[in-house]
């Protein structure tokens, strides 16, 4: 099941993978160019002059490590894709 919710509606600092969910984020690079990143668990960090969102990438194989990438939250557009795992996703 495929759902849109809000950022604010989600759960900060929580495993996704847990519901056997993950997450796909709207990272705005430039004004025309718009990127997915599919993750699994996400956090906001409170810098001292900007809002960072952490998350956790989901890795491209079963063995690749996670990775790790902060953003900044105002690049990010506020509604998020929430989908099940082994949904198929039409992109």
């Amino acid at each position: 099941m495929c759902t849109m919710q809000n950022i604010n509606g989600l759960k900060k600092n929580y495993d996704y993978a847990q519901e056997n969910c993950y997450l796909i984020f709207h990272h705005v690079v430039k004004p025309r160019q718009i990127k997915k990143i599919k993750a699994d668990w996400f956090d906001l960090n409170y810098g001292e002059k900007v809002l960072w969102l952490l998350v956790r990438e989901l890795p491209k194989t079963n063995n690749d490590t996670p990775k790790y990438r902060r953003i900044k939250f105002k690049n990010i557009k506020p509604l998020v894709q929430v989908i099940e795992k082994g949904e198929r996703l039409d992109d």
